[in-house]
C-alpha cells in the first residue's frame, strides 16, 4: 500500500536517494553519461535539490516499514529568470502552479506510487487556488512524456536547451485544475 505524506528533514537522505536512483534509470542515454555521473554521484549536491523550492515535497513511502519510493514537488510557476511566481489570491492574479519534480524508484515504476504522488500534487494544486499547472519534461524521456500524457497534461510546443545538462531539450506541458 502507498501512503503518500509530507517530506520530513528527517527524509532528505532517502529523497536523494531516489532522485540519483530514478536520474541514473530515467536519463541513462539522454543525459550525457559524465554529466549523469557527475549530477547523481555528489550526496550533498543532491540533498541540496529540496531546500530552494516553496514548498515542502510530499513522498510515497511502501507498507509498514515506510520505505520511501518516490517524492514529487509543487508550487508556484518559475518565471523565465528562475524565480516563483505569485501565490494563490495575492492581490487577486490568477496563478498557475508548476511540477517541479516527480520520481519514482526504477523497481517501483507501474506500482502505482506514481499516480498516487499526481493525484495529490493535482488536488493539492487546486486545494491553493492554482488555475492550471505546467511541467518540464526532458524531449527524449518518452516513458515520463506518456505518464504526463495520461494523467491529463497537453503539449505547449514550448521548448528550452539545459545546457548544464550537455544540451538537453526540454519540452513544456501544462493542464487545467478542475
Amino acid at each position: 500500500m502507498v501512503t503518500i505524506r509530507l517530506a520530513t528533514d528527517a527524509d532528505t537522505e532517502a529523497l536523494a536517494g531516489v532522485r540519483r536512483e530514478t536520474w541514473r534509470a530515467a536519463y541513462e542515454g539522454i543525459i550525457p553519461a559524465e554529466i549523469l555521473a557527475r549530477v547523481t554521484g555528489d550526496v550533498d549536491r543532491n540533498r541540496g535539490t529540496f531546500r530552494p523550492r516553496p514548498t515542502r515535497p510530499l513522498l510515497a513511502a511502501l507498507g509498514p516499514s515506510d520505505e520511501v519510493v518516490g517524492y514529487a514537488s509543487y508550487g508556484p510557476e518559475r518565471a523565465a529568470d528562475g524565480t516563483f511566481g505569485p501565490l494563490p489570491g495575492s492581490d487577486g492574479v490568477v496563478c498557475a502552479a508548476e511540477l517541479y519534480a516527480i520520481y519514482v524508484t526504477p523497481d517501483r515504476w507501474s506500482s502505482g506510487a506514481g499516480r498516487a504522488l499526481m493525484e495529490r500534487v493535482l488536488d493539492g494544486a487546486h486545494d491553493a487556488g492554482y488555475s492550471d499547472i505546467s511541467l518540464w519534461v526532458l524531449k527524449e524521456n518518452e516513458r515520463a512524456r506518456r505518464f504526463y500524457e495520461r494523467a491529463g497534461f497537453t503539449l505547449t510546443g514550448e521548448q528550452q536547451v539545459l545546457a548544464g545538462l550537455g544540451g538537453v531539450i526540454e519540452v513544456r506541458y501544462v493542464r487545467a485544475l478542475q
